[in-house]
């Protein structure tokens, strides 16, 4: 999708999943994440089980920060649902939802057509990134049995300076983009997903084109206390 950025090409076989269990990056409890391809309760952006919903006023984009030291600007008509719940996330393991972001319907009258964007964190993604995405890659072939097609990149791809890989894939049902960026605290995962309805992925190809240049990290330093 990067076509500026330099690809190293990488064939990935189908072996074994990968569960990656870490504590949250402020204590968050051990709960299932709400599903982003499943509406937020009524219309995109609405919040349930205790998030917070927060609708963006009606101008050209606004920045959010975010916990865990993300900076990330979005269309200002999408809405914002702060989480901080960990669970097991469609690519095999589990993180920390950060956020979620909600557009709205890309096709008038569908209630289904809006794209989402979940912000997460792994905090114990290991130390060996090819390795790290080469596991996600089969444990999303392993969830979606019905891939229609799948693009699977290794980039020189940088948000906000650090190493990033991307997943493309589709089912008849959804389309779907990740970004993994690696970070000296932990794998951050931007998930852009949309039905695969034609005039909402062409809304959802021109909103990761202009989202994910505005990727903003910076992960909190962890304080030491030095003893004499």
């Amino acid at each position: 999708m990067f076509s500026g950025c330099p690809c190293i090409g990488m064939a990935i076989v189908i072996l074994v999943g990968l569960s990656v269990l870490f504590t949250g990056c402020t204590s968050p409890t051990d709960q299932r994440i709400p599903a982003v391809t499943e509406s937020p309760g009524g219309t995109p952006g609405q919040s349930s089980g205790g998030t917070t919903s927060t609708p963006a006023p009606a101008s050209t984009e606004v920045s959010s920060s975010l916990p865990c030291g993300v900076t990330i600007s979005v269309p200002a008509d999408w809405t914002r649902q702060d989480v901080m719940a960990s669970g097991v996330r469609d690519y095999g393991t589990t993180t920390v939802n950060i956020a979620n972001f909600y557009s709205p319907y890309a096709i008038p009258g569908d209630r289904s057509s809006y794209i989402t964007l979940s912000v997460d964190i792994d905090q114990n993604p290991g130390t060996d990134f090819e390795k790290y995405f080469n596991n996600v890659t089969v444990a999303v072939q392993k969830t979606y049995e019905a891939l229609t097609h799948v693009e699977i990149h290794s980039y020189s791809l940088k948000i906000s300076g650090y190493k990033s890989y991307e997943l493309d894939f589709q089912t008849e049902q959804i389309k779907v983009t990740y970004i993994f960026t690696s970070t000296e605290n932990g794998m951050y995962i931007f998930a852009f997903k949309v039905p695969n309805k034609l005039r909402a992925v062409q809304a959802f190809q021109g909103a990761v084109v202009d989202i994910y240049p505005s990727i903003r990290i910076n992960p909190p330093v962890v304080e030491v206390t030095r003893y004499r």
